[in-house]
């Protein structure tokens, strides 16, 4: 009698377990995974959860009903549901952080230039690929060829990446709403384009993060009241981020006797330990994202004729992308960036851009990108005559076009060292354009924690270029800096060579030392005719000077 009352309890189950099997969503639906180019990530493919319309009803079901008794633990396991991240909709976070300042006289353009970047086109809808396509999507399979949406591979150590098959005039396009967690830096091949497919509402992402840490189990209470610790494989963190900016951390450098504020946190690269100070609560439980920025660059070329479109790149402790000596025909375009950089780079020197291009470049172009809460520079171009190059130091050809810059320390960077001979020529630089861009509150974002807290729209310091020609400055909206709206100390026009440089819009107002602008002379400003006279020694006949009060 027990048996037979057993059996209809166990077929009463399985008919439950029937219904519900049918009515679950296939999880390949819309939701990314979580990847990452060293290891798969801890998130497996979908099809291990959802239902095989050509599965019999046994097969089904054969690991829950074993002679007629039902497996509780395994019921239980069949119950439950792969945990998966979600990329975020940035804009519907607090991604400026705790930023002094929200909002100005941009925000409509702003608004504008942004909601189109962030909906541009895909990829081969802008670009002529002239070779294969690769896909790459979160749902793939590493054993799949990638040469179709529906062979796409799943991570970035699968074979066509391992193995070179990409060539030149090839893509590798990547699904949106996917997300790739990259904890060693992806390196490009030359002639190939890097972008995005599919119909997501997000672009494809790229965190410089291993996991989400947003766990209780992740983090240990630590001897002292209210730090908790976290094990971190790596050099250094270049930045903690909750929630995509509702809490930005601030790196201490002098040990855990400096944490006081939640947020405040130290690493010992020494022990893997990552100290972080949180009052009275496991972080794990009060945040739903917990994002901790390795030391190291998402992108870096070391080759020519690279495009990279259409991509979210984001939580790194070093470079978005780190162009190399000479990486001719680079572009860059439609991307969104964001908290970038703070890694320690020599002793207790910290760094970190968006985009940076080293000791030389020609046919550069960087235009339609978001670029936000960047440590050091959104855009910049640099280099040392310290260090050798095949061009001789060149940068010609280069275009800054349509990009939205918002919270970085310098918006643009542009600087070459002469290594301190006074023998040696500067850099040539010629045909470097500077247009059409909005810099909002430079030095206004997370950045505001280094020890020469500072924020300028355009920083040069104080490189010369006398033999510059054909270059230009042009309708751009300089927003509020907190820092100079431009440092530039060369000690005469003339030695700065030929630019043209007019037709902006500025608006500014009183920031940490009434500082206005830098241009062969040090200017500052309290006042509106202070900022138009400020103005007028670099921008010839701007577009617009306004003196917020």
């Amino acid at each position: 009698m027990k048996k037979i009352l057993a059996l209809i309890l166990a077929m009463s189950l399985l008919l439950m377990c029937c219904a519900c099997v049918s009515q679950t969503p296939d999880n390949n639906s819309s939701t990314p995974n979580n990847s990452t180019n060293s290891t798969p990530s801890d998130d497996t493919s979908s099809d291990d959860n959802s239902s095989d319309d050509n599965s019999s009803e046994e097969s089904q079901l054969g690991s829950v009903v074993v002679d007629g008794f039902v497996l509780e633990e395994e019921l239980e396991e069949e119950g439950k549901e792969e945990k998966q991240e979600v990329v975020p909709q940035t804009l519907n976070t607090k991604w400026y952080g705790n930023a002094t300042v929200t909002s100005s006289k941009s925000d409509a353009e702003a608004k504008k230039l942004r909601d189109s970047i962030l909906n541009a086109k895909n990829t081969d809808e802008i670009y002529e690929i002239k070779g294969k396509k690769y896909y790459v999507s979160p749902n793939g399979d590493d054993e799949n060829d990638g040469l179709s949406e529906k062979t796409a591979v799943r991570t970035l150590n699968a074979h066509i990446f391992t193995m070179n098959k990409i060539k030149s005039g090839d893509a590798v396009l990547f699904e949106r709403g996917g997300l790739w967690r990259v904890t060693s830096t992806f390196v490009c091949r030359e002639g190939v384009t890097y972008g995005a497919y599919g119909k997501g509402d997000t672009k494809p992402a790229f965190y410089g993060s291993a996991k989400n840490y947003a766990d209780p189990d992740d983090w240990i209470p630590s001897n002292l009241e209210n730090v908790w610790k976290l094990t971190v494989a790596d050099a250094d963190v270049g930045q903690v981020v909750f929630n995509h900016g509702e809490l930005i951390g601030v790196k201490k450098l002098n040990g855990l006797i400096a944490l006081e504020e939640n947020g405040d946190y130290y690493f010992n690269s020494k022990e893997d330990t990552l100290y972080v100070y949180y009052k009275d609560e496991n972080p794990g439980k009060v945040f739903d994202d917990i994002e901790v920025a390795l030391k190291l660059s998402l992108f870096t070329l070391n080759v020519k004729n690279v495009t990279i479109d259409n991509l979210c790149i984001k939580y790194v402790g070093a470079f978005g992308v780190d162009m190399g000596r000479n990486p001719h025909n680079t572009t860059i375009t439609n991307c969104e960036m964001g908290f970038i950089g703070g890694s320690l780079q020599s002793g207790n020197l910290r760094y970190g851009n968006a985009i940076q291009a080293w000791n030389g470049t020609e046919n550069f172009t960087v235009a339609n990108n978001w670029i936000y809460q960047v440590y050091d520079a959104g855009i910049t171009w640099q280099g040392d005559y310290s260090w050798e190059a095949e061009s001789g130091d060149v940068y010609k050809n280069i275009t800054f076009e349509n990009n939205l810059v918002e919270y970085c320390t310098y918006s643009f960077e542009f600087w070459h060292a002469n290594g301190g001979d006074p023998n040696l020529s500067p850099a040539t630089v010629e045909n470097f354009k500077l247009v059409n861009n909005i810099s909002r509150f430079a030095g206004y974002g997370w950045g505001i924690q280094r020890p020469d807290s500072t924020g300028c729209h355009i920083c040069v310091f104080q490189h010369l270029f006398p033999t510059a020609k054909n270059n230009a400055i042009t309708g751009n909206i300089f927003d509020l800096s907190w820092g100079y709206m431009v440092n530039w100390r060369g000690d005469s026009r003339s030695n700065n060579g030929d630019w043209t440089i007019r037709d902006n819009a500025w608006y500014h107002t009183k920031n940490m030392a009434n500082n206005g602008l830098i241009y062969c002379t040090w200017l500052n400003t309290t006042n509106q005719s202070q900022l138009e006279y400020a103005v007028s020694i670099f921008d010839t006949n701007p577009a617009k000077v306004e003196w917020i009060s």
